[in-house]
């Protein structure tokens, strides 16, 4: 095996040992294993909200979540408690429970304009593209002024520009929730037309069929003396009105 499958072959480790566990043998000890201790629960139940926030919680919750009590192989299949907070960490990033856009403040970029990320406006978020852009085309053009006559100082310059475009990106993403809005609309909608053109096609074929059975019942009206409308529920079960209905359906076949 040469180095490259080696790196490949690493970038993904193995799933923890403890999967093993995870069986349904174990699965049913561990069912029962909680209707043995639901007696308990419940008579631990009733201190759960002593605390004056009700942030208190029974005895018996806090150790099956995190499986203090729960032994052997049994306890790896105790999920463990959410974590507290506003963020958590995960893959080396710090993520937020709310799904939000997190500000350039929070994040700890200069934000070029003024208006909060929640009360800016549309309108003001098009007038604050416009003068990013042209801030962005002024320090391009100072950037190469200063290439020319300053080499050693274009880094300041790089900067600059980086965080205008950065700031042009943070505003486009805000529209990302009225992007999605606006992508399930037209979708939505072309799911509409398209029923409807189907919806008008089946019409169309059903009234074409109509047609040709009024024509095969005028001419066999015309051949064997049946009136159109002479043939009723009360007659189906007749030989001549199978007749007459053989002949249509041969008819029709032979027209497709």
């Amino acid at each position: 095996m040469s180095e490259g499958d080696e790196l490949i072959s690493s970038l993904y480790p193995p799933p923890p040992p403890y999967y093993r566990y995870f069986t349904d043998e174990n699965v049913e000890k561990l069912a029962q294993w909680k209707k043995s201790n639901q007696g308990a629960s419940s008579a631990v139940s009733g201190n759960d909200n002593e605390n004056e926030n009700g942030t208190g919680t029974s005895e018996e919750e806090h150790t099956y979540e995190t499986g203090a009590e729960v032994t052997g192989e049994l306890k790896f299949l105790v999920p463990p408690k959410p974590p507290s907070g506003t963020h958590y960490r995960n893959y080396g990033n710090v993520w937020s429970f709310e799904d939000k856009l997190p500000s350039l403040k929070e994040m700890g970029l200069t934000q070029l304009y003024q208006d909060e990320d929640s009360t800016i406006t549309s309108r003001a978020k098009i007038e604050e593209l416009h003068k990013l852009l042209d801030s962005l085309l002024l320090n391009f053009l100072e950037l190469i002024g200063v290439v020319s006559i300053e080499p050693e100082k274009f880094h300041f310059k790089i900067e600059d520009l980086k965080l205008i475009l950065i700031n042009i990106n943070h505003i486009l993403n805000s529209y990302r929730p009225h992007q999605s809005r606006e992508s399930l609309i037209m979708l939505l909608r072309r799911q509409i037309e398209s029923k409807r053109s189907e919806i008008s096609e089946i019409n169309t074929i059903s009234n074409e069929v109509k047609t040709k059975i009024n024509k095969l019942l005028e001419n066999l009206s015309v051949e064997e003396h049946v009136e159109p409308g002479s043939i009723t529920n009360e007659d189906t079960e007749t030989g001549a009105n199978e007749k007459v209905k053989n002949e249509i359906v041969n008819k029709l076949l032979q027209d497709i």
